[in-house]
């Protein structure tokens, strides 16, 4: 049981670094296609905060200003992005109540 709840931990890790990594593509890609001066720093922006997404939120409310001009490729780029992410967080969905059901269910005593 100890094995699989290893599993499971890691599991729910792997699926938030996942998504981590998927949501900075997608700011820095956005932010590439709206002309936004250093999108790898507003990739990086996106990510920090005291809840996990206060610079996402902040990016969202001032790109605004800047219209966004993709090509099919960016435009194929981000939804396969998008794609990935939604899987990265089914993943952890998934694993997480795994993990609720293992440690509840007495499997694994605290």
């Amino acid at each position: 049981m100890t094995a699989l709840l290893i599993i499971l931990v890691f599991a729910v890790l792997l699926g938030a670094a996942s998504l981590t990594f998927q949501i900075y593509q997608l700011t820095e890609l956005d932010a590439s296609c709206r002309n936004l001066k250093h999108p790898k720093f507003w990739g990086l922006f996106s990510l920090s905060g005291n809840n996990g997404s206060g610079g996402l939120l902040l990016y969202l409310i001032g790109r605004r200003k800047y219209p966004i001009t993709m090509t099919s490729a960016q435009c194929q780029m981000m939804t396969s992005y998008k794609q990935k992410a939604g899987i990265s967080l089914g993943f952890i969905a998934v694993s997480a109540i795994l993990l609720i059901v293992l440690v509840l269910s007495g499997g694994f005593p605290f």
